[in-house]
Order: structure tokens, then sequence, then C-alpha cells
């Protein structure tokens, strides 16, 4: 049950010091009074997230939920092109604190941000479906900022920001970004493989990976560069149209992974509404 926002949070001193990693881009918050009844927010982060800007969100939970642990995944650009078995044995840390959570008769929120995110939930959910014969079980789904089409001049966009800022980068990284983005094209187009984007968007909206009892928050804004306003409104018009129960949260001028900063009471409102299983399909 949700609970009103506490200014104070251990999560607020250092960007994620509380966090402990557990795997490769893998990192576990246990609040104290942590039960087998308490959420878990399985959250995964946009690409080349830096950590003060996570901290804004996992500072967030803890204000709302009590109990709560916090099982964080991040997102790096060589994540998008890894093998599926790659994907799955580093993601295993994860599987087993999600799985040990669930035996245990406890609830998963899932949180994930951009096509990164949304792309890491994607293989995590073939993980579950692989290992448990089943869809991976969640009380309430939010998706910020995703799922994109990931055409070519916003995938170029989102994988330059995420690039580290250093004199080089500065210099040639647009260079090389085109160079990565046209040899992935030329590389599709030989062994005719669909583009990763438009394969996670389709396994996204797959009743055999994700729980179709579990409602659906999509924020988004207008003026997002990265992921159109128009592609999420279709992908989450189609997930209504394939059984979920959605909330389109639409801003007007927020960036991309960015919309808490326009309005923070409607972005943290509609994902307690979502948990406590309280929103109609807008």
């Amino acid at each position: 049950m949700a609970t009103s926002p506490d200014p104070k949070s251990p999560l607020t001193t250092r960007p994620l010091s509380e966090f402990q990693k557990i795997g490769h881009n893998t990192y576990l918050y246990t609040s104290e009074t942590f039960g087998s009844n308490s959420p878990l927010i399985l959250l995964f982060s946009w690409n080349a997230a830096a950590a003060k800007h996570i901290a804004k969100y996992t500072a967030s939970y803890p204000r709302l939920f009590p109990n709560y642990r916090i099982l964080l995944i991040r997102c790096d650009t060589p994540d998008f092109f890894r093998s599926e078995p790659t994907y799955q044995k580093l993601l295993l840390p994860a599987y087993e604190v999600v799985k040990e959570h669930v035996q245990n008769g406890g609830e998963v929120l899932i949180h994930s941000f951009s096509n990164g995110g949304a792309n890491q939930l994607v293989e995590f959910s073939k993980l579950w479906k692989k290992r448990e014969g089943s869809v991976l079980p969640s009380r309430a789904q939010i998706l910020d900022s995703s799922p994109g089409l990931g055409g070519y001049w916003k995938s170029h966009r989102a994988i330059y920001l995420g690039l580290p800022k250093t004199w080089f980068f500065r210099l040639f990284g647009s260079v090389l970004v085109h160079g990565l983005l046209i040899a992935i094209a030329v590389f599709n187009t030989l062994t005719l493989r669909n583009n990763v984007m438009v394969e996670m968007r389709r396994q996204m909206n797959d009743p055999d990976l994700f729980d179709q009892r579990a409602p659906r928050v999509y924020l988004y804004s207008k003026k997002d560069e990265v992921v159109g306003d128009e592609e999420v409104a279709v992908h989450a018009d189609q997930a209504q149209e394939k059984g979920w129960v959605v909330k389109k949260v639409v801003f007007e001028s927020s960036p991309h992974a960015g919309h808490v900063r326009e309005d923070e009471g409607r972005y943290w409102g509609a994902v307690i509404e979502a948990w406590n299983g309280n929103i109609g399909t807008t």
C-alpha cells in the first residue's frame, strides 16, 4: 500500500552509494524493514544513465512504498548488441533475486526507462520464461520514454548522448556512431535480421513474456527528441488491444527520460495508481 512521500530518504546522500553490486550492471538496495510481503522495485535504467540521474528515481521510491527493496539493472551501449546466451548469463544474479522474492510471496513493480531499459527488460523476461516456464510476474509495469522505433537519427542521438564526455568522443564520437549504425544496418540486411528495436517493441507486447494482469503506465513527452510521442502512443494502443489495462501520461515539454522534472506529482501519482490497481484506460 502506498504512503505519502517522506522528504527524508537514505538514498539521497550520495548517488547510489547504498546499493550493493551483485553482478554486471546489477545493484541491490534493501531497506532495514524489508520483509517477504514488501514490494520489489525492478528498475531498468536508460542507456549510459549517470548515477546522479538514476538516484532521482531511486530516492523517490522509498518515500512512496514502505519496506521496499530496489533491484537496479543499468544499461550501457554494448548491451544492445549482446547475444541472448550472453544476456542470460549476465542477468542471472538479478533473476535469482526476483525468483526468491516471488517464491516468498512478494510482489514486483517493473519500471523501465527508454529503449535501453526496455531492451534489458525484454531479455530478462525471456530468461524468466526459459527458466520458470511462465511470464515474468508483476503487479504493475511502468514504461518511461519507451518503446521507440529506433530510427537512424534518433538512434544516433541516443548513442551519442551516452558516450563518455572526453575530448576524443567530443571530436570523433558522432562519426563513430554513424559508422556503428551503418555497420549494423548492413549486418541486418545481409543476415535478414529484424532491427533490434522493432523486435523489442513486438516482444514488449507478447503475452507469453509479460503479465497481462499487470496494468501498464506509459510516461512520455511531446518534446522527446529520442523517442517520439507517437511511437509510444501506438505501442500503448496495441497493448490495450491485446488486453492490457493501459494509462497514457503525456507531458508537454520534458526531455527524454526527464518527465518527472515537469510534474513530479503527476509522474509518481500514476505509479501509485498502477500499483494500487486504480488506473482506467485512457
